[in-house]
Formats: structure tokens, C-alpha cells, sequence
């Protein structure tokens, strides 16, 4: 997921826009569900899949229950997908903010040569 982050970055992102944090980036490169796409394909759909990942990682189905991303719904492994959502969500945010930190914002806020 971090190399698809950071293609989308180098993609998407030119020395001439201007973020003043990385959660202005993240915005910025999840305006048209970049990132959300990602993260999507990086859900388990194989239900041996999700009862492991649910094992180690309640506490991130329990936030998406209680965040409503779950949708109240009854089906369990659609819950622990809801919960992987907000775990790997969270992973997205941290990469953005280590590759924003990494360059000190300046592949992000190179002032334009008139």
C-alpha cells in the first residue's frame, strides 16, 4: 500500500502545489477517492482472511461501529472489513505524514519562479 500511496503522490502532486500539512496533502491526493480506492483494494474478502486479521485487531472493528462506517450492520465479516477500512485508513494517513515530514514539505511547497 506505502508504494501505491507514494505513486499516487508522484503522480498527482507537482513541485508547484503548495500543502501547508500533510493533512492538506492527503485532502488534496483523496479529492477524487484516490486514496480510498486503495485502501479498498487492500480489504480482505476471503472470510478466513478476515476472522485472523479480526483476532489481533478488534478494537478497530469496535471503532468503526461506533464511527457508523459499519452501518450497523449484522453481517460480521462486513464489520471486520469496516474495521480493516479504519485500520488501513489510519496507515494511509501515517505515509502521507512520513513522506510530507520525509522532504520536510518541500517537494510540497516549492514557491513558483515567475
Amino acid at each position: 500500500m506505502k508504494d501505491d500511496i507514494k505513486n499516487e503522490i508522484l503522480k498527482d502532486v507537482t513541485g508547484y502545489d503548495k500543502f501547508d500539512n500533510f493533512y492538506d496533502l492527503y485532502d488534496y491526493l483523496n479529492e477524487g477517492g484516490e486514496i480510498d480506492s486503495i485502501i479498498d483494494s487492500n480489504i480482505d474478502i476471503y472470510y478466513y482472511d478476515l476472522r485472523k486479521w479480526a483476532v489481533d485487531n478488534y478494537d478497530w472493528i469496535d471503532e468503526a461501529i461506533e464511527s457508523g462506517i459499519a452501518g450497523g450492520d449484522d453481517d460480521f465479516h462486513k464489520l471486520i472489513q469496516g474495521g480493516q477500512y479504519m485500520a488501513l485508513n489510519q496507515d494511509a494517513i501515517e505515509i502521507v505524514e512520513e513522506l510530507f515530514n520525509e522532504y520536510n514539505g518541500k517537494l510540497f511547497n516549492v514557491e513558483q519562479v515567475a
